[in-house]
């Protein structure tokens, strides 16, 4: 998994393996990724496609250790997840 913060201080993380999947079958350069769906709350985390270019212009990567416990249990991808 690949963790990012987003402009608005959110955090998403990004299965770097589904790219291909995304291009494949709908020619898009995009990810599947698990985000906020709602600005601030972890709680409401929801499945996505997000693209390269939304990392890219909006988002900064981080190391899965500056993301907070609270995210990376909601966000699902991580060993800690409840």
């Amino acid at each position: 998994m690949l963790y990012f913060r987003e402009a608005n201080g959110d955090f998403l993380a990004i299965d770097a393996a589904t790219n291909g999947y995304y291009r494949r079958c709908f020619g898009q350069d995009h990810f599947e990724g698990r985000a906020a769906a709602v600005a601030g709350q972890a709680g409401s985390v929801c499945t996505t496609a997000v693209s390269r270019e939304y990392l890219r212009a909006c988002c900064e990567r981080v190391a899965g250790s500056a993301v907070p416990a609270a995210w990376r249990r909601t966000i699902g991808f991580s060993e800690d997840a409840a």
